[in-house]
């Protein structure tokens, strides 16, 4: 499926830019989330914030605890479990996600459970990506 990058806007800079972002819908055992996601091929695993855990029912306490180290070097609690998301017009799938306390997480598609099931390729010359299962 192909899609179009997203022009975001930085404040800071006055500059727009160009991000790979989907919408997406994440599934847990008390209801579903609507948000967006990053496709990242520099994250290892897909991420998203804390804040969606509480809106779908997952129990951290039952998740496993690891961290992660941010760009910036700083580490940070990171709460793995596997859930189904579905990308807007892909299959449902199962993968591990994690869960993250950080404002600057919505949602990232990284490396494990995402890049790994589906062929990415990414055109942004032409302003646009691929997302294909891989069977």
């Amino acid at each position: 499926m192909k899609y179009s990058y997203l022009t975001s806007f930085n404040p800071r800079t006055g500059q727009h830019f160009r991000r790979p972002i989907v919408d997406v819908e994440i599934f847990g055992p008390t209801g579903n989330f609507s948000t967006i996601a990053l496709l990242d091929s520099g994250a290892d695993n897909c991420l998203f914030n804390i804040e969606y855990a509480k809106e779908i029912g997952i129990d951290l306490n039952k998740c496993t605890k690891t961290s992660t180290t941010g760009v910036e070097g700083d580490r940070t609690d990171v709460y793995l479990t596997e859930i189904y998301i579905q990308v807007k017009f892909l299959d449902k799938i199962k993968i591990e996600v994690g869960f993250i306390d950080s404002r600057s997480v919505n949602g990232l598609l990284g490396q494990i459970g995402f890049f790994d099931l589906n062929r990415i390729k990414f055109e942004r010359d032409h302003g646009t990506f691929e997302i294909n299962p891989v069977k």
